[in-house]
């Protein structure tokens, strides 16, 4: 029995020795395949982490230029407040009149 699997050893070692042209470039051909693809596979995440990093400065950015918007909206309602209004229109001598006050959007 040992014979037999010594034999079949030296068989399979010999056969794959002796590849034919054909199997040694299917071989090479799936070897340089597996590493492109391994490659593409590294390259991929990659990217995908850089967009999710660039994602998430530019909603960053966002929220903060929403911010900016609120706070000058508020500003905005402050200075034309009717009370602000009346009072700088009493300091001056004048008269307010509600008509001509329009408000910037």
């Amino acid at each position: 029995m040992a014979e037999i699997k010594g034999t079949t050893s030296q068989l399979l070692q010999a056969r794959i020795k002796k590849f034919s042209r054909v199997e040694k470039a299917f071989y090479l051909s799936i070897a340089f395949t597996a590493l492109v693809l391994a490659i593409s596979v590294v390259y991929m995440q990659t990217q995908l982490l850089q967009v999710q990093n660039d994602l998430t400065t530019i909603n960053t950015q966002i929220e903060e230029k929403k911010t900016e918007l609120d706070d000058a909206k508020q500003e905005v309602n402050e200075l034309i407040r009717s009370e602000r209004l009346t009072g700088i229109a009493n300091s001056q001598d004048l008269q307010l009149n509600n008509e001509n006050i329009r408000s910037a959007e």
